[in-house]
């Protein structure tokens, strides 16, 4: 009896997959979000039609939407250098000589363009060939001193007790 019999009765169709392309989202937080948008377009244009509070209350909005964008940036770019330093520092390098090119051909990058002076230019490089050099945040691989790599218990400091003690 070496082959299993199967439990149940086989099914003459592929099984249904969920799509991985499209996100799950519930009707339910679609309202809330249309509802927020509609409460968010009625501020704006409030203040658009001169409201003080309104107006203040815009600002507010607009202000917590750029802190926010700011700080995933800025949360991106310490996860890349921290998991990707060499990836990141090679993106620096390149950086940098983009801009210094553009400098030296007087391009003009409108609000980028303070990128383009000395002191950022060379910040470019110095990070860039630093953490192609000496790359910070790699974890050392560590699996062969760690106590469960051949599946043993690790040695305990104290001798396990006797249960009629």
């Amino acid at each position: 009896m070496d082959q299993q019999l199967p439990r149940g009765r086989e099914s003459a169709t592929e099984p249904v997959l969920r799509s991985r392309l499209l996100p799950r989202i519930s009707f339910q937080s679609l309202l809330v979000l249309t509802a927020i948008s509609a409460v968010v377009i009625a501020v704006v244009y409030a203040a658009d039609q001169g409201g003080a509070y309104a107006t203040a209350a815009a600002v507010g909005l607009f202000f917590t939407l750029c802190m926010f964008v700011c700080s995933a940036l800025l949360f991106l770019l310490s996860w890349a250098i921290a998991f990707l330093p060499r990836p990141a520092g090679a993106a620096a390098v390149a950086i940098g000589i983009a801009l210094g090119v553009s400098r030296w051909l007087e391009i003009p990058l409108g609000g980028l363009s303070l990128l383009q002076e000395t002191i950022w230019l060379i910040n470019f490089q110095v990070i860039g060939w630093f953490l192609l050099f000496f790359p910070i945040g790699v974890a050392p691989d560590s699996d062969g001193a760690s106590p469960f790599a051949d599946d043993q218990l690790p040695p305990q400091i104290f001798a396990p007790r006797e249960p009629s003690n």
